[in-house]
C-alpha cells in the first residue's frame, strides 16, 4: 500500500499538491468499482481510500505518508446533557417527556491529538443502538452533522437544539464558527446517504464504508480540546438502552503521526465524569473518570500555568486568614498564616 508516495497515488492533475482539485476527484470516484484512487486494490474507491487520502490533504510533492502511532485514543464515552422533565415542541415532532440528551466524546491522551474522522464498513462496522428512537436525526428536516443545525429555530421549537447529529471535534454554535461548521460532511457506500435504519439504529456497515469528516479539520482549522474531543449529540426518547461502536482516524504527536482507533464501545450506563482524577489536587474529585488539562488545580498554582508566580501569590494573600480553605493552606495545619506566605515564597519562579 504504501510502495508509492501520496503524490503517486492521490495528485491526478500532476500539480505537485495534493489540493482541492484531487479531493473532488476522490469523491466524485467514490463507491465506483475499477475507479481510482484504489489504495488498498479492493477494485472499488471505499472507504479504506477516503481514509488514507484524508490525512495528506494539502500536502507538497512528492511527500511521504504518515506514520503510525498508539496509544493516544484512551476510549469513548457519553456525558449527559439533560433529563427532559417536560415536552419540548419541536420542528417535525415533539420531544416528549423522559427523553435523554447524551453527548459522546473521544478520550484523547494530547490536547494536540485531532480527529480526522468517523468511519465504519463491513469489517469494522459504525453501529448505535437505542430502545426508542434517535430525536431529530437525517430526514429532509432532521439534522445529520453538527453543521446542519440552525439555532434560529431554538426559540419557537425548543426542541431543536437536542436534534441528533455527528461532529468531529466541533462544539461551537453554528453562527459563530460558520467556516468551520459548514466544512462538516460525510460520505456513504449505501447511496442513502448516513441515515437511521430503524428509529432506534444507526449504522454504517456496507462493503464500501462510509465515514464523518470535518473538511476544514482536514485542513488545519482544529477547534481546542482538553483531552475531550466531541463526536456527536445524541436525544434518545428511550433512554433503557444506548450504546454503539465507533472507529476513529486520529491525528497525533503534534500532526506528524496517524492512529486509527476501531471497535471503540460505549453505553449509557457507563457514563464519562469530568473532574480531577489526582487525589493531591485540591480539586481532586473522587467520583471522576476523566480529567481535562484545567480539572486539577494545586495549591499555591492558582491559575493553572504549571509554575508559581506573582500572580498567584496575590490570589493566596486574597486567602489571607481564612480556616478550612485547603487550597491557601500550604503547610497543612488547617488555616491560611504567615507559615503559608513564608511556604510560597520558597516556590516562587518554581
Amino acid at each position: 500500500m504504501h510502495a508509492q508516495t501520496p503524490c503517486d497515488v492521490f495528485d491526478h492533475d500532476g500539480d505537485n499538491v495534493v489540493g482541492a482539485n484531487t479531493w473532488l476527484h476522490v469523491l466524485g470516484s467514490y463507491g465506483m468499482e475499477g475507479a481510482e484512487p484504489d489504495v488498498d486494490g479492493s477494485g472499488t474507491v471505499d472507504v479504506a481510500d477516503l481514509l488514507a487520502f484524508i490525512p495528506h490533504v494539502g500536502i507538497q510533492c512528492p511527500g511521504t505518508w504518515l506514520p503510525m502511532s498508539s496509544g493516544h485514543v484512551l476510549g469513548v464515552g457519553l456525558i449527559e446533557v439533560a433529563v427532559h422533565e417536560t415536552e419540548l415542541a419541536g420542528l417535525l415532532a415533539d420531544l416528549p417527556v423522559g427523553a435523554v440528551t447524551y453527548r459522546l466524546y473521544a478520550v484523547l491522551s494530547e490536547p494536540s491529538d485531532r480527529v480526522l474522522a468517523i468511519y465504519g464498513d463491513n469489517d469494522r462496522p459504525l453501529q448505535l443502538n437505542t430502545a426508542g428512537e434517535f430525536y431529530g436525526f437525517g430526514g429532509s428536516i432532521g439534522t445529520t452533522l453538527r453543521s446542519d443545525y440552525q439555532p434560529l429555530f431554538d426559540g419557537a421549537f425548543p426542541a431543536n437544539a437536542y436534534s441528533t447529529w455527528f461532529s468531529t471535534g466541533i462544539e461551537s454554535e453554528w453562527m459563530s464558527d460558520w467556516s468551520i461548521s459548514t466544512g462538516m460532511q460525510y460520505v456513504d457506500g449505501t447511496g442513502q446517504g448516513l441515515q437511521a435504519q430503524g428509529p432506534g439504529e444507526i449504522t454504517m456497515n456496507d462493503a464500501v464504508g462510509g465515514a464523518i469528516f470535518g473538511q476544514d479539520v482536514m485542513l488545519g482549522n482544529w477547534p481546542d480540546h482538553n483531552g475531550l474531543s466531541l463526536l456527536g449529540q445524541f436525544t434518545v426518547t428511550d433512554p433503557s438502552e444506548f450504546d454503539g461502536t465507533v472507529n476513529l482516524m486520529v491525528l497525533t504527536n503534534g500532526g506528524t503521526t496517524l492512529e486509527m482507533a476501531q471497535g471503540l464501545t460505549f453505553q449509557n450506563g457507563n457514563l464519562l465524569v469530568t473532574g480531577c482524577t489526582d487525589e493531591s489536587s485540591y480539586t481532586y474529585n473522587p467520583d471522576a473518570t476523566v480529567s481535562g488539562a484545567e480539572d486539577c488545580l494545586y495549591a499555591g498554582d492558582y491559575n493553572g500555568d504549571g509554575v508559581f508566580t506573582v500572580d498567584d501569590f496575590l490570589q493566596l494573600l486574597s486567602q489571607y486568614g481564612c480556616l478550612g480553605c485547603p487550597e491557601g493552606d500550604l503547610d497543612g495545619d488547617g488555616a491560611v498564616t504567615v507559615s503559608d506566605m513564608l511556604a510560597f515564597l520558597g516556590l516562587l519562579g518554581g
